[in-house]
């Protein structure tokens, strides 16, 4: 039940980090250290991406695909944010979006992993 409730939890996350991503990418940005413009574009496109993997995790009954594919964008994320660390002007918010995406990231493959083992069961008639 656990990993049900974060997996759930990992779906709304995803739609909130997405939202502020197409919302505020030059926000993040600044934030970063790369306030330029010219990656506004960039961070939408993985907003959008985040929403989507969000839906997709709250609309199954088996959290454990969308999980995974949480995992994978975190892979996504880690390699473009390490491309943008060799732009940036503000390393501590640099490092610190390093910190946020390796949070996640372990949550996300915790929650994955545990999803994948069976640790929890699905209790609707239909999958019995």
């Amino acid at each position: 039940m656990f990993e049900k409730t974060t997996g759930k939890g990992l779906g709304w996350a995803s739609i909130g980090i997405g939202l502020s991503e197409i919302v505020a990418p030059r926000q993040i940005e600044k934030m970063m250290g790369i306030g330029n413009g010219q990656h506004t574009g960039i961070l939408r496109v993985m907003g959008v991406r985040e929403i989507m993997q969000g839906i997709d995790i709250l609309s199954h009954e088996d959290l454990t695909p969308g999980v995974w594919a949480r995992v994978a964008g975190d892979v996504l994320d880690v390699t473009l944010a390490g491309m943008a660390a060799k732009q940036t002007r503000n390393p501590g918010g640099m490092a610190a979006t390093f910190g946020m995406l390796l949070g996640i990231g372990l949550m996300d493959m915790l929650t994955a992993k545990n999803l994948s083992e069976g640790t929890w069961r699905k209790s609707s008639s239909w999958f019995a």
